[in-house]
């Protein structure tokens, strides 16, 4: 019950961050075509005088009297700020209409907030995915112990398929020691044969298992997988 809310919490975090960004994605693109506009604008308005366009947050490149657009999301943040105050210390009667200033406003207010809550969304699922590993972790060495809990008072020191009743998933693999015998090259054949007859021996009987359990003989070793581990 601990992974649930750790759980919930991350996904919820991821979920704002998620949409917090793509709402900055959106929000920025339209302040990149307001300041477009605006550009155009102040061009317009202060065509004999294009150096007092930084009073309205843009740069001007001293050399050639260029009103410059702003590269980055910060710069046309900070030029919208600069430009909604310049506006809002004139005169109404003397101010813009197009773009409307409210419209204007209502893009430099939204990416505000929708970088802040990108932020809090990054920030809150940093925190919630490392509880959430931590949750994981401990419940991964509870099932161990489960898993070791069955194995010794139920099947009888074995892994036994019967387990998979528990949740459990029970694989099969070569062992270590029949991996490295399919390796080795096989021993020559003698070239004379010995008088020696040998001794006879009666067949193995084959090892039986119950229950359901791997007899663990060396040429197969069954494993508990925990999470994408091996354990047991």
């Amino acid at each position: 019950q601990i992974c649930i809310p750790v759980c919930d919490a991350y996904e919820s975090s991821e979920s704002q961050r998620t949409i917090a960004s793509e709402s900055v994605k959106r929000l920025d693109e339209q302040a990149t075509h307001l300041i477009r506009r605006i550009q155009q604008l102040i061009k317009s308005y202060l065509y004999d005088t294009p150096e007092q366009a930084e009073g309205w947050g843009f740069q001007v490149k001293q050399s050639t009297k260029t009103v410059l657009l702003p590269k980055s999301r910060k710069e046309r943040l900070a030029l919208l700020k600069k430009y909604i105050a310049q506006e809002e210390s004139r005169p109404a009667e003397e101010r813009f209409t197009t773009p409307d200033l409210a419209t204007v406003k209502q893009v430099r207010d939204g990416l505000v907030t929708h970088l802040a809550a990108r932020r809090s969304g990054r920030d809150k699922r940093k925190s919630s995915r490392a509880a959430r590993d931590e949750a994981f972790s401990k419940l991964v060495d509870c099932l161990r112990m489960a898993a070791g809990d069955l194995i010794i008072k139920r099947f009888g020191h074995k892994i036994s398929f019967e387990m998979q009743q528990w949740g459990f998933e029970i694989v099969e693999r070569p062992s270590a020691r029949t991996e490295r015998s399919e390796e080795q090259p096989a021993e020559a054949a003698p070239t004379e044969a010995t008088t020696s007859e040998p001794a006879t021996s009666e067949p193995a009987e084959p090892e039986t298992s119950t229950n359901g359990s791997s007899p663990l003989n060396g040429a197969v070793e069954a494993v508990v997988e925990l999470n994408g581990q091996a354990g047991g």
